[in-house]
Formats: structure tokens, C-alpha cells, sequence
């Protein structure tokens, strides 16, 4: 069996998020953010996805020492394709595309997240298994997911994706 791509789709989700800080921060230094444990799921005519988005939070507290704090925030969505059958497969990816954080009092920030998620619809497609020259072991086709990434949130209007954390 092979994978085939019937349809791909792109969607941008937005994540918004109030969090209490368990210790009160002068500044916000760094945040760090990473989509992970995505799933998805084909019903007719659509892809629901669903996954966790992975903060890591760094901020000097009133002690000036720099403290962090972890947060997982999960978020949901869909994408409409006409194509989607109940029985075909999907594949999902996503990144993180931007952040934007204010610190409302010493120890409540509210973020406000951009996610873009890339689905693809799959079906398997019956293909002769390709032999190798000495015939004992069989080739078969691989599906490979992308690399992970990192967005790097450094204070207002400075922020970065960078490659695995």
C-alpha cells in the first residue's frame, strides 16, 4: 500500500489565553512556544484537529532572578474539504506563527497566540511491492512527519521561529 494525497488545506487558529503566574514578575523575558500532540480525525466533507499548545514561560520575579513557568493550552479546529470521506486518512502539522503577550498585573499575563495548521487527506493506494536485487526484503512507501519548531516571543515586536529547542 501506498499514500496518496487527495486534498490539502491550510488554516490559521487563534489561541488566546489568560495566565495567573505563581509568582508575581516584574518583566516577561522570553516566551517559548511549540505545537505538539496533534490529532485529527475525517468526517464527510471536513478534518477536525485538535492539539496542545506548549509555553514555556520566562520572567524575572521581584527577587530579580529570572523564574520559569510551563503552560499547555489545548486548541481545536476544522477544515472544510469536499473531498473527505469517513474511512480516508489525515496528516496534520502546525507551527506557531505569531505571539503577542502583555502583562496585565504582577502575576496575570494574557497572550494571544497564531497557529497555522497544515492538513493533508489520505487514502492508501494498492501498489506492487518494488523488490530489491537480491530479492529478500521488500521496499515500502513512508510517510514522514516535518520537524518540529520553536517560536521565540522577546519582549514587544521582537520574536523569532527557530529550529528544535
Amino acid at each position: 500500500m501506498a499514500v496518496e494525497v487527495i486534498a490539502e488545506a491550510q488554516v490559521q487558529v487563534l489561541v488566546e489565553d489568560t495566565i495567573d503566574l505563581f509568582t508575581p514578575a516584574q518583566k516577561i523575558d522570553e516566551i517559548r512556544a511549540v505545537v505538539q500532540d496533534l490529532r485529527c480525525h475525517v468526517i464527510p466533507g471536513k478534518v477536525i484537529f485538535q492539539g496542545i499548545l506548549h509555553k514555556q514561560i520566562f520572567f524575572v520575579n521581584e527577587d530579580n532572578v529570572v523564574v520559569h513557568q510551563g503552560v499547555d493550552i489545548p486548541f481545536s479546529g476544522f477544515v472544510d474539504i469536499p473531498e473527505a470521506e469517513p474511512g480516508q486518512f489525515c496528516q496534520v502539522a502546525a507551527s506557531v506563527e505569531f505571539i503577542d503577550f502583555q502583562l496585565l498585573s504582577p502575576t496575570v499575563l494574557r497572550e494571544t497566540t497564531v497557529i497555522l495548521v497544515n492538513v493533508q487527506l489520505l487514502s492508501n493506494v494498492s501498489l506492487p511491492l518494488v523488490m530489491t536485487v537480491n530479492q529478500n526484503t521488500t521496499q515500502r512507501p513512508a510517510v514522514f512527519n516535518g520537524v518540529k519548531n520553536a517560536f521565540v516571543a522577546r519582549g514587544p515586536g521582537r520574536s523569532a521561529k527557530i529550529s528544535k529547542i
